[in-house]
């Protein structure tokens, strides 16, 4: 769901980190899952919340779910889930710089753990297989 700056509240703020919060705990419980079949085929798997930025509402901010594979310290494939983000525009191409007439928007994970579950669970069981 997309915000615009005048949507941006301290309740979307929390709401925010609230989610990200629940998607670690959720990447932590399948962690604990998959490591074991990861490790019989020697390779290791990475699952995490990252975060850019200090300010969910300044343009730059972002948190994504990242899942990746490694093998021998080396990763091998990744899948990223964008939990949040914001962006500066200036007529709808992104912009670093605060031109007049530029807006700031956020974009929320519309997902819900769920389905972040299957897409994740999907994802470490296709890479089982190979």
């Amino acid at each position: 769901m997309e915000y615009t700056a005048k949507q941006f509240t301290p309740q979307l703020e929390q709401h925010i980190h609230t989610v990200e919060k629940s998607m670690q705990e959720l990447l932590k419980s399948i962690y604990a899952q998959y490591k074991e079949a990861f490790e019989k085929k020697g390779m290791e798997i990475s699952v995490e919340v990252i975060r850019e930025g200090e300010n969910p509402f300044q343009p730059g901010y972002h948190a994504t779910i990242q899942v990746g594979i490694l093998e021998k310290d080396e990763f091998l494939d990744s899948l990223f889930i964008p939990i949040w983000h914001c962006v500066r525009t200036f007529w709808g191409i992104r912009s670093s710089r605060k031109l007049p007439g530029s807006k700031i928007t956020g974009e929320l994970l519309e997902e819900t753990e769920e389905e972040i579950t299957k897409e994740v669970v999907g994802y470490l069981e296709m890479q089982l297989e190979d």
